[in-house]
């Protein structure tokens, strides 16, 4: 997928079982001017056919609960485009859950506003995981357990620059941040991710951050 610019309008798909809050979100998006609603579904069968037909850039998925048929949309879904997910869960079970069943971006449902709803469909457009302040914290507290309790050799072993710019992608942040708070280059910060995904055999940030709060989480140098 070629990286989204300032000028693309993002074609979206909006997934849930409530028709007024589908409504409300297709406002609010398509009067930011950047972003048109491809089409609309409960979810389940007819969501992945829509998404499959209409090929959109971002999947929108709306879900009161992270029970195993929201697992199976999030898994049918990623295989046609990247999924936003809007929950009310922000336990840290309930977002790993998402993030390992291949959501891109997860926000959660009260703690976000037009502005940043805009942002997290611009960022998942990209590839980008793009997480609600809470959902962040809770899954730093999750990173700060594994790190303390997992067993050696279990996983990968990243060195402390690496596991530093894993837990800056956890937050969303761009490469050009990632650079400006660490310090260093953005080529660097490209070598890095990429020498990351290498080490953790994924393809993407979302992968990563999703496998960094797996059982089998990588180890750090050190």
């Amino acid at each position: 997928m070629s990286p989204m610019t300032q000028q693309d309008i993002i074609g979206a798909v909006i997934v849930g079982a409530d028709v007024v809050t589908r409504l409300g979100l297709r406002t609010l998006l398509q009067v930011s001017g950047k972003v048109t609603i491809l089409g609309e579904a409960d979810g389940g069968r007819e969501a992945v056919a829509q998404a499959g037909r209409l090929a959109p850039d971002v999947v929108l998925l709306h879900a009161r609960t992270n029970g195993s048929g929201l697992v199976t949309d999030l898994r049918e879904l990623t295989r046609h485009a990247p999924v936003l997910l809007l929950a009310d869960d922000d336990t840290p079970h309930g977002v790993e859950r998402a993030l390992r069943a291949g959501a891109t971006g997860y926000l959660i449902n009260g703690q976000y506003g037009p502005e940043e709803l805009v942002a997290a469909v611009v960022a998942t457009a990209d590839d980008q995981p793009r997480l609600s302040p809470a959902a962040v914290q809770v899954l730093i507290h999750r990173l700060r357990t594994v790190r303390g309790g997992r067993e050696p050799g279990r996983a990968p072993q990243l060195s402390q620059r690496e596991a530093e710019i894993v837990d800056h992608l956890v937050r969303g942040w761009t490469n050009a941040e990632i650079a400006r708070a660490l310090g260093i280059s953005e080529k660097t910060v490209k070598n890095h991710v990429n020498h990351i995904y290498a080490k953790l055999h994924t393809r993407n940030r979302a992968e990563t951050v999703a496998l960094w709060f797996g059982p089998n989480a990588p180890r750090t140098a050190g």
